[in-house]
């Protein structure tokens, strides 16, 4: 275990303090974590997301008058830092961090609740990423593409949410999400890519999806009330990922998910693949038709 521990919090405008004890979602309607009632602020503006063990990032859910970091409108999920200034509405909200001793009173009361807990478990592993977007932001208005991704990010997190999944981690222009295994799981994956599909369909924007059945090492620590996964297997989801786009595939599955579904019928394969980093080569599915 560390000798320190990192808290994070905002300071508010009226110098009060907001701390961040894992994901934090920001609004005018009264139940969002912090809410900011002012009528430029959308009901569900921006969510602060807790990923790993000592990172916050911030994502706009498509506001109509964007959130900026320092200044500038982001269009993507941005890693927060401290001194960061967020301004919504025109509100201004300091990201701030602080590492604190162990061998201070206040830190040896909060160090007792940071052990990370470990465990083993077999998960659905899903990574999704906009295809395109470097040139997209290019080409679009400084106010059409962030508002574009954000709106992506909320529907994709409303979908991932209600099919029982949870969202671990943004990652610039994409995220990544599981569903631990249940008896339900199963059909849940299966609502949640019917749904991403039909999004997909729209193209605005267009993104691939990429599913993944195998075990990972699920971490928590307490403060962050976030789990974080770990291992060979979410780190082969991630190369699958560029797999999908050499293949250009907007929906790709691996062998192992598509057992897990039992969805034989419903899959065509595209082929047999090498992963980078992993021996053999892999097969590779579809959807049908």
């Amino acid at each position: 275990m560390s000798n320190s521990l990192l808290q994070s919090w905002l300071r508010l405008p009226d110098g009060e303090r907001h701390d961040l004890n894992g994901t934090c979602s920001i609004g005018r309607s009264p139940d969002n974590s912090l809410q900011l009632a002012h009528q430029e602020v959308s009901r569900r503006h921006a969510i602060i997301q807790a990923q790993g063990e000592r990172e916050f990032w911030l994502v706009d859910l498509g506001s109509a008058n964007g959130t900026h970091v320092n200044g500038r409108r982001i269009s993507q999920s941005v890693r927060l830092h401290n001194s960061d200034i967020i301004r919504i509405a025109g509100i201004d909200l300091e990201f701030c961090t602080e590492i604190l001793s162990a061998l201070h009173s206040a830190g040896k009361q909060a160090m007792a609740s940071t052990m990370i807990h470990i465990r083993q478990a077999h998960c659905w592993l899903m990574v999704a990423d906009i295809i395109g977007s470097t040139r997209m932001a290019q080409e679009m208005s400084t106010s059409q593409f962030p508002r574009m991704t954000g709106q992506w990010f909320k529907s994709c997190r409303e979908i991932i949410e209600n099919c029982g999944g949870h969202m671990s981690k943004y990652l610039g222009d994409g995220y990544f999400c599981y569903w631990d295994d249940t008896p339900d799981s199963a059909i849940q994956v299966r609502q949640a890519v019917a749904r991403l599909y039909e999004d997909q369909l729209k193209a605005s924007p267009p993104f691939r999806v990429v599913l993944h059945f195998g075990a990972a090492a699920l971490g928590t620590v307490p403060t962050m009330n976030e789990l974080n996964l770990h291992g060979p297997e979410v780190n082969f989801v991630f190369r699958v990922e560029k797999v999908a786009a050499t293949l250009k595939q907007t929906v790709l599955f691996t062998e192992a998910a598509v057992a897990q579904m039992h969805a034989g019928d419903e899959v065509a394969p595209v082929g047999e693949c090498a992963v980078d980093g992993f021996s053999n080569k892999h097969k590779f599915y579809t959807l049908a038709g």
